[in-house]
């Protein structure tokens, strides 16, 4: 087994390195499938990883000398259209490149790297199909992307063709997300003068099955049979006959699913690194069993596996994958609600400090049915851990009104929420469904302002809030943040979703100067990692 971290260059204010997420998110999977650990970090490296940097041309200066050696750059941008920077070549002769594209292999073997180039083309991994289209779809063609006279030209014809157009700039994640399932067809329009095919952007809609409307690339191949191709002099036509015409419309949705769905990331990220040899060792069988088995759990803690409805007040209730990826609603049977993502970066995170030997314990404050802290507790029993606890803290009666001296509380209304409130003879009981009731998990009842001072806590390599107000949120930090190990991760359920949570974190940060970098999830949490033990590990 070898540990990978996908590393995401994000400079503070650009939120265009989210158009790299799908793609790091695919690599993880495909890495995961091949028996190697990959986590997902913005802007930080670990010495002890190989690491893998999406965004590279991004960096100072300055943080390109804090690439560890043995770190892999892959290149996503096309090249050709303007020259290399003297920086970004610099990064080609100390270390390997990946390409997407074979077209900017040749570019890369003409500049002259340290190594040869390797082509990683852009795979399928069956975790990015999560997309669910709306039986109504009010949009007939999207676009998103940055604009230019080209592009702006064909989106006013389409819409003088009486077709509803809508076109996105810096919409990532979520938002974008729900564009697409309201689309009928997406369309993908070149920028720059090499013209090469968008795939970074197309794979993941051809992974949702989406219809993709494409001007012609000399680096297509066999994509030509995946998207509908048109040049631009013919382009409004081709979108009119697709929308006139669902059935051809969905001939190509399948279509493009079938073809991509069949370049395994796996299967190309096998060319370039080689998989653990599961079948031939004992430890190559542990590790793929343990994968499965925390997986499973995974599924299960989000309910993934029969897609029970949301309860929650402001959505319909049904099961809804896109919002149970993202933890935007209330199921009515899982046992957490922090959805897809977040509980990937908590196993994430929890087998990181195993693995990094990072001391101590793993709690979560604010627990609901228990979910998150089953999550913890898998981990540990998958690598037979015996010597740490999860600590699960909660009133288990729902959560507090808020106190009138409290401004940051003012309005807050998690209180009135029957559905919030779930026993700890209940959580309990879920915990023992997993078969992961023992001595390893301990509970402290309670509001967080009578137990935690007096908790029996030495240490915490991971502790995850989701206490939602500010009250609880600071409690938590002032009696918590000390037991955090150097090298330890703090993690915020609601910093995205509750103004109260997001200005106790920014309030008690800035009172400690604190200046760990804190990185998203989804759109709702985050993590930090403190860092008085990690100089030198930012990118």
């Amino acid at each position: 087994m070898q540990n990978y971290v996908i590393t995401v260059i994000k400079p503070e204010g650009y939120i265009h390195s989210e158009c790299f997420r799908e793609i790091a998110e695919t690599l993880q999977f495909g890495l995961r499938s091949l028996g190697h650990e990959a986590l997902i970090l913005d802007n930080l490296v670990d010495p002890n990883a190989i690491n893998i940097i999406l965004g590279a041309h991004l960096l100072e200066p300055h943080e390109e000398k804090l690439l560890p050696a043995g770190s892999v750059i892959y290149n996503l941008e096309q090249l050709g259209a303007a020259p290399l920077s003297a920086n970004y070549l610099d990064l080609a002769k100390r270390f390997k490149i990946w390409d997407y594209s074979p077209l900017n292999i040749v570019k890369w073997i003409e500049v002259g790297c340290s190594s040869p180039p390797q082509l990683v083309e852009v795979g399928y991994a069956p975790e990015l199909r999560r997309i669910v289209s709306r039986p109504e779809q009010d949009i007939d063609v999207l676009f998103y992307g940055s604009m230019n006279e080209h592009r702006l030209s064909l989106l006013k014809e389409l819409r003088k063709a009486g077709v509803k157009v809508h076109a996105a700039f810096g919409v990532y994640g979520r938002e974008r997300d729900e564009l697409i399932s309201r689309s009928k067809i997406v369309l993908n329009i070149h920028c720059l003068e090499t013209k090469l095919f968008e795939i970074v952007r197309v794979s993941y809609l051809l992974a949702n099955s989406k219809a993709v409307v494409s001007e012609p690339s000399p680096d297509m191949g066999a994509y030509c049979n995946a998207v509908a191709i048109f040049p631009s002099e013919t382009l409004v036509e081709g979108c009119l006959e697709l929308l006139r015409n669902d059935e051809k419309r969905r001939e190509l949705e399948q279509r493009g699913f079938e073809y991509f769905s069949g370049r395994s990331l796996a299967q190309i990220l096998g060319r370039v690194i080689p998989a653990q040899q599961l079948i031939d060792s004992s430890a190559g069988k542990t590790k793929e069993l343990r994968r499965l088995y925390l997986d499973m759990v995974q599924r299960c803690v989000i309910n993934l596996i029969y897609e029970d409805p949301n309860q929650d007040h402001w959505s319909p209730h049904q099961f809804n994958r896109a919002l149970r990826e993202l933890g935007r609603d209330w199921p009515l049977q899982a046992h957490s609600m922090i959805g897809n993502r977040r509980m990937s970066n908590l196993r994430q995170i929890s087998e990181f400090v195993i693995e990094n030997e990072v001391p101590g314990d793993l709690m979560e404050t604010g627990v609901w049915r228990g979910g998150a802290c089953i999550m913890m507790r898998a981990v540990l029993q998958a690598h037979g851990v015996n010597d740490r606890n999860v600590w699960v803290a909660d009133s288990f009666c729902g959560l507090p009104e808020p106190k009138a001296e409290i401004a940051a509380d003012s309005g807050d209304k998690h209180h009135t929420f029957a559905e919030l409130a779930v026993s700890i003879e209940k959580v309990k009981s879920n915990f023992n469904k997993y078969g992961l009731l023992d001595g390893q998990v301990r509970f402290l009842q309670g509001w967080f302002s009578d137990t935690l001072p007096h908790a029996p806590i030495d240490k915490l390599a991971v502790l995850r809030l989701d206490g939602d107000m500010y009250e609880s949120t600071m409690d938590v930090l002032r009696n918590l943040y000390d037991k955090v190990s150097e090298g330890g991760f703090i993690i915020v359920d609601d910093f995205g979703a509750v103004q109260g949570c997001q200005t106790a974190i920014l309030e008690f940060r800035a009172n400690r100067k604190i200046t760990d970098p804190i990185h998203p999830i989804d759109g709702y949490g985050v993590f930090w990692r403190k860092s008085a033990s990690l100089q030198g590990t930012k990118a």
